[in-house]
């Protein structure tokens, strides 16, 4: 079985691989100004197969709330927002009529309040695509090695499950040339065992949440010229923006090469891509994006692919930093990011966690519906709104997964409300540190 599963894995790779040179091709010969009529184009086809199969668009529809069809921008813009709110109050209403998808993935970016959406193989390879086009840039190949400061709920298991998901993810990132290690919890010394591996593995590229990164480039900063002699072409922060105004230049200066930034959701999949001091480049292909002017610039993501949930003027919740527009209103790059910031969280033993390593302890839990993690001097909190029934075996359970992440979690005390505490924009944050020196997260 593992031979075969390698076999698959390596086929795979190729595929995406080709495909990736493929599109960077074609994209490489139209001009931006081709891209309004390209874009309308396929968003006929989406919003035909959205309203014809998905029970949401073709209820928008009847109701009289969006047009039937798609002929002009207008018709686009008349089409109301959606909002993680929509998926959560009715989530069969996605749920294709034509059947059940390949799985469901659940996320909650930066709010705390979890969503469930179906994908398919599809999406998720072309996704793996994008991602390969961009790193082609700096001479990636199916040969190449990367090296991951990351981590993954599912990593976060018990008994055999948790054996079988370990197994598995050695297989595929031994496929790929991926050497992952936990950015969960870091501290002086395990960034300095991170670091004496990147210069034994010679990586073409290091990949990491952006606060992880951050934390590391504190702590390695003698490494600097061994890093520049190693022979890293580029460094991909990711999952957030850098938290810190230098934490790029830091990272650009650390290992000699470009740092490149990823902007996209576990949801709504890979928007645009950042290179150094470079605009966010919009991939015109998969997203027709907007930002709605007076709205602090909220971006509205409509995907022109294929999608088991086609997302529609998603509201993903962050906000575009000087967005340029096309005629049609559409975003073909942007400065930088106003939205979500995963940071670390500092303990008393030097160590440090990756806030979202206490995400992925709660929101496998399908009776968890909003989630916040409360850090204060006299201990910690973890703040949920969850369905009474099932409370007791899913607080078993999280507190299992936490206890994996830290110590300091093992005490933490579980409280049920029925909303969580909001920041002073409305926003509910799934993390907020009151600690004394570290001010108030919520603010």
């Amino acid at each position: 079985m593992t031979t075969r599963m390698r076999s698959i894995a390596v086929r795979a790779l190729q595929r995406h691989y080709a495909a990736a040179v493929d599109r960077n091709q074609t994209i490489a010969n139209v001009p931006l100004t081709q891209w309004p009529d390209r874009q309308l184009e396929a968003l006929k086809v989406v919003w035909a197969d959205a309203v014809a199969d998905v029970p949401y668009y073709r209820h928008l529809v009847a109701s009289g709330r969006a047009p039937a069809t798609i002929t002009t921008w207008a018709d686009v813009r008349a089409i109301p927002e959606l909002t993680r709110e929509a998926f959560q109050r009715n989530p069969d209403a996605f749920v294709r009529r034509s059947g059940a998808p390949l799985t469901f993935l659940k996320t909650a970016g930066s709010t705390g309040t979890p969503i469930r959406v179906g994908i398919n193989q599809a999406e998720r390879d072309l996704m793996r695509i994008v991602k390969v086009s961009a790193w082609q840039g700096f001479g990636y190949t199916p040969d190449s090695r990367l090296f991951l400061i990351w981590g993954h709920s599912h990593l976060l298991g018990t008994g055999w499950r948790g054996r079988v998901n370990h197994a598995t993810r050695k297989l595929r990132d031994a496929v790929l040339g991926y050497h992952r290690v936990d950015a969960y919890r870091l501290s002086e010394a395990i960034c300095r065992d991170y670091a004496d591996e990147i210069l034994r593995i010679r990586p073409l590229g290091v990949i990491g949440y952006a606060a992880a990164l951050d934390l590391f480039a504190k702590y390695t900063a003698d490494y600097r010229q061994r890093f520049h002699d190693s022979g890293i072409r580029f460094v991909l922060s990711t999952s957030e923006p850098p938290p810190r105004p230098d934490s790029v230049a830091r990272l650009e200066d650390l290992f000699g090469c470009p740092v490149v930034q990823e902007y996209g959701g576990a949801e709504f999949g890979q928007v645009a891509f950042k290179i150094g001091s470079q605009p966010f480049a919009v991939y015109h292909d998969l997203n027709y994006l907007e930002a709605v002017a007076g709205d602090a610039e909220a971006a509205l993501v409509t995907a022109l692919y294929p999608r088991y949930v086609p997302l529609i003027r998603y509201r993903v919740g962050d906000a575009l930093i000087a967005p340029s527009r096309l005629d049609n209103g559409h975003v073909w790059q942007f400065e930088g990011l106003a939205g979500r910031i995963n940071d670390v969280l500092p303990f008393a033993d030097g160590s440090a966690v990756h806030s979202v390593a206490v995400f992925h302890c709660i929101h496998q839990e399908p009776s968890v519906h909003t989630i916040q993690l409360v850090l204060e001097d006299s201990g910690i909190q973890v703040r949920l709104v969850a369905e009474p029934g099932s409370r007791a075996s899913a607080e078993q359970r999280i507190r299992a997964r936490l206890a994996q992440v830290h110590p300091a979690f093992a005490t933490a005390v579980f409280h049920y409300d029925d909303d969580v505490q909001t920041t002073r924009a409305g926003k509910r944050r799934w993390f907020i540190d009151r600690r004394g020196r570290h001010g108030d997260g919520a603010a």
